[in-house]
């Protein structure tokens, strides 16, 4: 080998050598900020569940559903009813959820305190303020469906009973998945998940911070409760319900928004409205 290979040769190891630490010093990094160090009975975060950073506000607060003047504000929030052995947190007048507050043993399923109405498009959004771990997942669910595992695990969807988004940018149903985002949810980043069931013609649709996915799910079975259900496997992993609402998809429903007005439902007295008005306007 001659003294000029030789020192090609050389150049290339050191290039080999630099990159494989600073590859190596990446990693241990990423595995750092995925886990939580406990010290003295406290956990250490690297990634606080509420860390405000300037992406992080943009994609809390600006939702185009939030003014949206053809919602109807709706009224459900997380259900407190959770397996004994669940460690999940609910704050903020339920409206909040802290999976696995101090170290994560399980996959927890968390469902809407109610069904969501028979009729109608009813969307809700969830933040997230940074996303990691084995599995973070969106969608509905039956009564029937399974609220924990001691396995980490795409819960929601693992049977019948289940309908759901993986951060991966997989679909669950049955035990089957399927691609349907172009790439999975970015690590360690905000994400603002919107959720669009529309209960008539029985699909699911999904926006990713207000950009539209297209329906997800169709021929979602009738006749049974269905309600919005999240899961996390993530230690000390934060989900915020920020909007949910049944979307007037037509003049009468507008018209029923004006009358479900707070200065208007605390003057007009139930029993002068027909049955039918009254379950849409005080039910949802």
């Amino acid at each position: 080998m001659s003294k000029k290979e030789e020192k090609i040769d050389n150049k290339k190891k050191k290039t080999f050598q630099r990159w494989y630490w600073l590859e190596k010093k990446r990693r241990k990094r990423e595995k750092k900020n995925r886990n939580n160090i406990i010290t003295s009975g406290s956990v250490v975060r690297s990634t606080p569940p509420l860390w405000w950073s300037s992406t992080s506000l943009k994609c809390h607060l600006f939702s185009q559903h939030t003014s949206n003047k053809t919602c109807i504000e709706s009224t459900w929030k997380w259900s407190t009813t959770t397996p004994t052995n669940s460690s999940t947190i609910l704050i903020d007048n339920n409206k909040q959820i802290l999976f696995h507050p101090r170290i994560s043993s399980s996959t927890q399923v968390i469902l809407a305190d109610r069904p969501l109405p028979c009729h109608g498009k009813h969307y809700w959004e969830i933040y997230m303020p940074a996303v990691y771990g084995t599995s973070i997942m969106f969608g509905i669910a039956t009564n029937k469906q399974k609220l924990i595992s001691t396995d980490f695990t795409d819960l929601i969807g693992s049977d019948q009973h289940g309908w759901a988004l993986s951060h991966h940018g997989l679909l669950w149903h049955n035990g089957i998945s399927r691609s349907y985002l172009a790439k999975p949810l970015e690590l360690l980043q905000p994400v603002l998940i919107g959720l669009e069931f529309d209960a008539d013609a029985r699909t699911l649709s999904y926006r990713i911070n207000n950009q539209s996915m297209g329906i997800a799910f169709h021929s979602i079975p009738k006749n049974i409760p269905i309600y919005p259900a999240v899961s996390s496997t993530s230690a000390q992993s934060t989900m915020i319900l920020k909007h949910c609402c049944h979307i007037c998809s037509s003049l009468r429903e507008i018209c029923l928004k004006i009358l479900r007005s707070i200065k208007l439902t605390n003057n007009i007295p139930c029993n002068l409205l027909p049955r039918h008005l009254n379950s849409f306007i005080f039910s949802l």
